[in-house]
Order: C-alpha cells, then sequence, then structure tokens
C-alpha cells in the first residue's frame, strides 16, 4: 500500500503528528509539507491523509489551497484520512469547530472515500504549543487504526 501524509505546520506541532503518523503505517509512505506535493505524487496512492493546525475553526491557507485544486482520486478504491492539531478550549467546537473534520468533507465531495473519522490532537498554549504529552503516541495509534 503507497500512503502519502501531506501536512503544513506552523509551529512544528502538526508535522511531529505528521511524522508520527507515518511512521507507524507499513508499507510505502512519504511525509510531505504541503508545498512540496504535486499531482505526480497524488496519482498514485492508496491512502491520503491531510495534515493542518486549526486557525480560525480552518485549516491554514496552504491546505484549503491543495483542497481546492485537489481532484478526485486516480485509483480506484482510495482512501482519505484527516487530522488537525488544536487548542483544548471547550468552546472551541461550538465557535466553528476544527480543520480536520472540514477536510475531510471537502474529500468527500472530491470522490475521496473516508477511512475513519478526522483525527484531533491537542497542543498547549495559546500559539506554538508544545503538543500536549501523549499525543504524538496517540497520533500513532490513531494511524495503525486507519490501515489495520
Amino acid at each position: 500500500m503507497k500512503t502519502l501524509v501531506v501536512y503544513d505546520s506552523v509551529y512544528g506541532n502538526t508535522e511531529i503528528v505528521a511524522r508520527a503518523i507515518g511512521n507507524a503505517i507499513p508499507g510505502e509512505v512519504q511525509v510531505l509539507r504541503v508545498g512540496q506535493v504535486n499531482a505526480a505524487d497524488l496519482g498514485t496512492v492508496d491512502l491520503l491523509i491531510v495534515g493542518s493546525p486549526t486557525h480560525g475553526a480552518l485549516p491554514t491557507e496552504a491546505i484549503q489551497g491543495l483542497m481546492e485544486r485537489l481532484g478526485p482520486p486516480a485509483r480506484e478504491g482510495a482512501k482519505a484520512a484527516t487530522f488537525d492539531t488544536r487548542l483544548t478550549w471547550w468552546f472551541l467546537e461550538r465557535w466553528g469547530g476544527f480543520a480536520a473534520p472540514k477536510m475531510a468533507d471537502t474529500l468527500k465531495e472530491k470522490g475521496w472515500t473516508p477511512v475513519a473519522e478526522p483525527g484531533g490532537f491537542f497542543v498547549k498554549g495559546l500559539k506554538k504549543g508544545p503538543l500536549k504529552r501523549g499525543e504524538a503516541d496517540r497520533a500513532a495509534a490513531w494511524a495503525r487504526g486507519l490501515v489495520g
């Protein structure tokens, strides 16, 4: 199975999660920052995983741009999953939500088959984090569930 993990990261937390996810998945796995992705990368994947920090209830502009350009999967049966990094504040869900469910909806609209519920991984602090203790391990477990 060929997996592509595409992420954007502002303070490095989402990158840590993306790499934990990539390391947990067997087979051929590429972990690329959104600016490194080209159409050829997407044409051969069996599983596309897209991650972004949540900023103002949305993914980053770079991930939003990727989602706009992204078409249906080139391979029949290709699947997708999304994840985000987010604060733990309870009111954010009602204020506008998080990036991962919005990315999942976009992928589904474009013909990708979701393989799991969107993942959300928590950071401490207002901006820079760090990730809460155990979140990289939780991300790896989430990733294993995508393929297991």
